[in-house]
């Protein structure tokens, strides 16, 4: 079997789950509020976001060999607005909004893992449609 060569259909590419986007959200925001306010946490902060990247880079990894035709497919403009989410939650929001009371650590650790969950499943929802419009409008050879 060569590299390139598609061993999955169009028809069993699937987005990530809720469940799978959730676990990750909270998994990435908790840890993302706890890394900007607390000292003793960094370590085991990094090492958490350290698993996850590597998790989600297997992941990538493992699904674009059997859907080669993911690295193809033109991404549209969702895919664009979801990714900026995603920069924006990682980025500015961390260095505006410090916070520092138990109260506020809740409230930014649950807004920033429902963004990151909304954003994980939209992200990969907009990128596995492009990728099944892309391979329909394929000519067949």
């Amino acid at each position: 079997m060569r590299t390139g060569q598609n061993t999955g259909t169009g028809d069993q590419l699937r987005s990530i789950s809720w469940l799978a986007s959730v676990l990750i959200g909270l998994l990435v925001g908790t840890t993302l509020t706890w890394i900007r306010t607390q000292r003793n946490f960094f370590f085991v902060g990094a090492v958490i976001i350290a698993v996850v990247i590597i998790f989600i880079g297997m992941r990538t990894i493992r699904r674009r060999a059997r859907f080669p035709q993911m690295a193809q497919a033109h991404v549209s403009w969702a895919y664009g607005f979801w990714t900026l989410v995603l920069l924006v939650l990682c980025g500015p929001i961390q260095l505006v909004y410090v916070a520092d009371d138990p109260s506020e650590l809740m409230i930014k650790s649950l807004i920033l893992s429902a963004g990151f969950c909304l954003g994980i499943h939209e992200l990969d929802r907009s990128l596995v449609n492009a990728t099944k419009k892309y391979v329909s409008e394929e000519p067949t050879t």
